[in-house]
């Protein structure tokens, strides 16, 4: 076993990991801006840190089924309860950030991980949420760039 710091959150009923190089902050949700006519998984712009950013809705983007749902016990299992927004780095050539809401931060620190890249959150192992998929979801059809 090894040692990952990030962030662990809930979408709908499944867990996700964020290490800490992607995952820059976790804040309450800003002020957004609508974008007009833009994607569903695309709830506007907010003003972040001075940036201005994207803020993408991740529960609507289809995130992967998960096997996990019947291996959690009740206590691990609960209503979201925060209006949190996750800001994460978007890796690649033109690295930008993003806030990403639609999810409920379940626990952020040190946590256990067989593989490096998905965390162990009680008796459940977290699974590495991909950023770069959940973007690009968003920037399909018209909004492609």
């Amino acid at each position: 076993m090894m040692i990952v710091s990030g962030v662990v959150f809930r979408i709908v009923e499944d867990l996700w990991f964020l290490p800490a190089t992607v995952a820059m902050k976790v804040m309450p949700m800003p002020e957004v801006a609508r974008m007009p006519g833009g994607p569903p998984g695309l709830r506007g712009v907010a003003l972040v840190l001075g940036n201005m950013i994207p803020i993408v809705d991740v529960d609507p983007l289809g995130a992967p089924p998960s096997s996990l749902r019947d291996m959690r016990t009740p206590r691990e299992i609960k209503t979201p309860s925060s209006k949190a927004m996750l800001v994460a780095l978007v890796p690649g050539p033109h690295a930008e950030s993003v806030g990403l809401v639609g999810l409920d931060v379940v626990a952020t620190g040190q946590f256990e991980s067989a593989d490096g890249i998905s965390a162990r959150w009680g008796n459940v192992t977290a699974p590495a949420f991909d950023v770069v998929e959940a973007i690009a979801k968003v920037r399909e059809g018209r909004w492609a760039v």
